[in-house]
Formats: structure tokens, C-alpha cells, sequence
């Protein structure tokens, strides 16, 4: 696209285009964050992933995870210096210093000991491959933050999930919540923050659905029907890679709508996100079949199709 566009936006170093992908669980592997947003999922479905209606704050049982604690992190910088008027601007924002003893000695007390919580935070988000559970560990443990009970108690709890249900619909709801936490605290740490990006619309990635009514100068759009794992979308079957299923064929005798007019329409929403230049890539479970037939769609220039190895 660099060389096709002659656009800054598409170099390496900048990426300042807007990648779609079909599900979230695609813009999650893509994005580098899927442990952390499979974890979210379990906790809280509704609100793992960022709604088309602008509700973005996630699950209200892993605060303050995604909010002070992130806060708190960028206060230190790469070499763990720390910013402390930023510190306490943190500190006050989330209510950590109100209810301090009136006492002078266990003033000082209760603030070295968040102090020391703090510092040892900050040694800890530095460590390369830090879990989430090592990350909040100095700051529950001090009590730092006002955290949800759920996510105290899960932490706590020492005993591991049971397996995950053949049936996944089928499962209590408290052993796919004792799931999500373990697989939560698990998790790396430096995905909490490309998490919350994508949350809140700012990560280069976004679902197609998400980004209905609104534009971007460049957008990227990622059609890879098996990483999505969906069955009411098909790239393949719209460009030709593989044929209409007896479903398809069935409900477009009777005027019903098809996973192929979905894909169309969804492609449509996509393709109308960009405002000066566009790259469509699919991934294609026969690229040969799948190029002749784009070829044959007449959408596209002779130049505009390419096979990437």
C-alpha cells in the first residue's frame, strides 16, 4: 500500500491506518491482547468488548485493573523512575489517601506503606513477562486501591478451574467466572494496556460492526473467515474461494437472506469507512479460486489485485 499510495500512513514506522477485523476475537489475536480479552470474556461477555452503542469501560468486576492500576503504571518511566507529583494526583483521583489516621505516627505509617507498595509496583511492571496476578500483587495486598470483591476474592482463591465444558452454553456460571480470573491473572501484563486501547477505540484494530458511522483517513480490512471462527459471515464464499453451502442455496430459492448477502453488506459498512485509500486482505483458503473470481467481480482495477505469498 506504501507503494501503491505513495502515503506515509502506510509505512512500518508510522501505521496510521485503521486495521478491521470480522470479531473481536480476531482483532484480539492480531492485537497481541487475546489472553487477556479470552479471560475478559469469560468474566463478563456483555462487556469484554467495546458496543456500537459507545459503552467501553468493560467488565465493572476487574476494576481497578483497567483504570488507576493502568494510571498507576505510567507514572515510571523506562528506566523506573518514578513521577511521584503524578503519584499522588493517581492516588487522589481513585480516593487511596482519604480516611488517613489522624494520628501523626500512623499517618506516616499508612503512607510509607503505600509508598512502598507503590515502588514495588513499579518494579514489577518493569519485569519482562510480569502477570497481571504479579502486577496487582503489592497493590492488594496494601490495599492500595479500592478494589471489586469478586476480583479480591478470586485472588485469593488458590485452587485451580475446573476444565473448560464440552458445551460451552452449558456451563455454571460460576466455573466459567473461576475461569476467567484464572485465566486473567495469568495473563501478561503488557496486554492489559493494548486491551484498554482497543476498548476505548484508540488500538489501531476495531471490528467491522464496531466502526459503523464512523471514518478514517486509511483503513486496512482483514477477512479471515477461520481465525474469525463465525458462520454468519463467509469472505470466501462472497469473493469465490469456496461454494455457496446448501443453507445458502436454500434460503436464496426462498428470498431469505444468506451468509453471502450478510458478508456483502458487512463489506459495504467496511469499505465505506475510508475516506482516501483502502486495502482489502483476504486470507483465502484457495487463493487461486478466490482471485479469479475477485477478478471476475469487475470491483477492482487489474492493478488493484495482487497474490501475496
Amino acid at each position: 500500500m506504501l507503494k501503491a499510495t505513495g502515503l506515509a500512513a502506510w509505512s512500518e514506522d508510522v501505521r496510521s491506518f485503521k486495521t478491521l477485523a470480522l470479531e473481536h476475537k480476531l482483532a484480539a489475536k492480531r492485537g497481541r491482547f487475546f489472553e487477556t480479552y479470552f479471560a475478559m470474556d469469560l468474566l463478563d461477555k456483555d462487556a469484554a468488548a467495546p458496543k456500537t452503542n459507545g459503552e467501553r469501560s468493560g467488565p465493572s468486576m476487574v476494576r481497578p485493573l483497567l483504570g488507576p492500576v493502568l494510571e498507576l503504571s505510567a507514572c515510571f518511566d523506562k528506566l523506573g523512575e518514578v513521577d511521584e507529583f503524578r503519584v499522588m494526583n493517581v492516588l487522589r483521583a481513585a480516593n487511596s489517601l482519604q480516611g488517613l489516621p489522624e494520628d501523626i505516627d500512623e499517618r506516616r505509617a499508612k503512607l510509607a506503606k503505600l509508598h512502598d507498595a507503590v515502588l514495588a509496583f513499579g518494579a514489577v511492571v518493569r519485569k519482562p513477562g510480569a502477570t497481571v496476578r504479579e502486577v496487582l500483587q503489592p497493590l492488594l495486598v496494601a490495599g492500595v486501591f479500592d478494589a471489586d470483591a469478586r476480583l479480591t476474592d478470586a485472588f485469593l482463591d488458590p485452587t485451580p478451574p475446573p476444565e473448560p465444558p464440552k458445551v460451552v452454553s452449558k456451563e455454571d456460571r460460576v466455573d466459567r467466572l473461576k475461569r476467567g480470573w484464572w485465566h486473567l491473572f495469568k495473563a501478561p501484563w503488557e496486554q492489559i494496556g493494548l486491551y484498554k486501547s482497543y476498548l476505548s477505540g484508540e488500538a489501531e484494530l476495531a471490528t467491522h460492526q464496531v466502526v459503523k458511522g464512523s471514518e478514517f483517513p486509511h483503513v486496512m480490512v482483514v477477512m479471515d473467515d477461520s481465525e474469525a471462527g463465525g458462520f454468519l459471515f463467509s469472505y470466501d464464499k462472497l469473493f469465490g474461494a469456496n461454494e455457496p453451502s446448501a443453507s445458502d442455496m436454500s434460503n436464496a430459492e426462498e428470498g431469505k437472506e444468506t451468509s453471502i448477502d450478510r458478508t456483502l453488506r458487512l463489506l459495504y459498512v467496511t469499505c465505506s469507512r475510508a475516506e482516501e485509500s483502502l486495502a482489502l486482505v483476504l486470507w483465502a483458503s484457495n487463493p487461486g479460486a478466490a482471485a479469479e473470481a475477485i477478478k471476475a467481480t469487475g470491483w477492482f482495477q487489474a492493478d488493484e489485485v495482487a497474490m501475496l505469498a
